[in-house]
């Protein structure tokens, strides 16, 4: 083999390594290209799958929220009726007790007064009747002697 030779073989070699070059670098980006799409259709499927999952949660929550809304309601309604028993139960044990006894005690002034006024004008008819006796006795001692 002489210098020509080797040379040709030399230029055949560097062809034959950049053509396979050339055709790896190709494939890398086919590749790469193939990955990025296949990346794409990932991230999109994922995406989607977020957005369902998304969704479904906000449903949940939703739910949740109404039942919860339901479970206050009904607490509430049980606190006010709980609340509404007591007073009432409060009012019948400890006012109505009070107000009888208040109307007793307004009946027994009713009574006491009532007796009052007899007394009272029992005791004015007295002194009136007393009056008209000290006015018949004045025209009695005020009569001449001889009538």
């Amino acid at each position: 083999m002489n210098e020509a030779d080797k040379r040709v073989i030399e230029e055949l070699l560097n062809k034959q390594a950049e053509r396979l070059e050339k055709r790896m670098d190709t494939r890398f980006q086919e590749q790469e290209q193939r990955f990025d799409v296949r990346f794409q259709e990932q991230e999109q499927r994922l995406d989607v799958r977020f957005q369902e999952q998304e969704q479904r949660l906000d449903v949940r929550f939703q739910e949740q929220e109404q039942r919860l809304d339901v479970r206050f309601q009904e607490q509430e309604q049980r606190l006010e009726k709980r609340m509404i028993h007591v007073f009432n139960e409060g009012f019948e044990q400890i006012v109505l007790p009070h107000i009888a006894k208040i109307e007793k005690d307004i009946e027994d002034l009713q009574f006491r007064t009532g007796r009052i006024e007899r007394t009272l004008n029992a005791v004015i008819d007295r002194q009136d009747r007393q009056g008209e006796e000290i006015k018949n006795i004045k025209k009695f001692l005020q009569m001449p002697e001889g009538a």
